[in-house]
This record gives C-alpha cells, structure tokens and sequence, in this order.
C-alpha cells in the first residue's frame, strides 16, 4: 500500500513539473554563444526607446562576459530584426507536429502559411535589435568595461 502511495505521489510529481519551456520574455532580452568569445544579443524594442535597447544589451552583454571570464567587450555587429516569439509554454503540439519529420517542417517553413494567414493570434512579430558582441580577457583602450556595467 506504502509502495503505490509512494508511486502515485513520484507520478502526479513528475506531470505537475513537466511543462514546456516559456517563451514570455520577462525582460525582453535573448541571448546565445556564437563562439568562444562572441555572442548575440537580441532585445524586444517594445516601445523602448533606442538608449533604453543599447543599455539592456551592454548590461547583458557585461553578464555573461563576466560569467565566462571577460574583462571587456565590444559591439561589432548592431542591426534592426524582426522576430517571433511563439506562445507561451511553446513549444507544444500545436505548435508543431512532434515527429520525425518536425526539423523538415521547421527547415523549409511550412509553419509560415499559419502566421500569414494571421489565424493565430498567439504569435506576435515584434521589432527587435541584434546585438553582436566580441569579449576579451584584458581591458583594452575604447572597449566597454565589464566592470564598470555591474558589479563585479
């Protein structure tokens, strides 16, 4: 009896914590590693203004150079993109099919029709700024200084 308590409790624990990932941006701002010492930063413009966007981006930047060991870093790359970030707890089945076929349907854009179409509200193209920044292990003269952004 103890045992299948225990296994309905390990069961109904593992479904509550099973969720897809969100792709509600709280703070606006996306990021990923291009290489070992450049990343891209894309901030949702949503009525900031383009001071407001650069500050997100340098404040971001600083955080990841200072977790992966940076000192300092520089903006090489800035320009205006448009992206579109599914619903919330995206992805679902709904989203897109879940089977072999699904890196197909993504690579050649069959999904596009439905945004087109504008049968889907949940999706939202929104304009963003991308951001591509190279880090470097010293301080060098007319680079922004990962310390002097946050706190160190």
């Amino acid at each position: 009896m103890i045992v299948r308590i225990l296994l309905i409790t390990l069961a109904l624990t593992t479904i509550s914590c099973s969720n897809g990932i969100s792709q509600d941006t709280k703070n606006k701002v996306l990021e990923y590693r291009n290489s070992e010492d450049e990343f891209t930063i894309v901030v949702i413009k949503d009525e900031k203004s383009d001071k407001e966007v650069k500050e997100k981006a340098l404040e971001r930047a600083a955080m990841l150079a200072n977790k992966y060991g940076y000192r300092s870093f520089d903006i090489t790359n800035k320009e205006t993109v448009e992206v579109m970030l599914g619903k919330k707890d995206w992805p679902s089945s709904y989203d897109y099919p879940q089977n072999l076929y699904q890196e197909e349907i993504v690579e050649k854009g069959y999904n596009r029709e439905r945004f087109v179409s504008g049968s889907k509200p949940d999706y939202k193209v929104r304009k963003a700024v991308k951001f591509s920044i190279k880090c470097e292990k010293s301080e060098n003269e007319g680079q922004y200084k990962v310390c002097e952004i946050i706190d160190c």
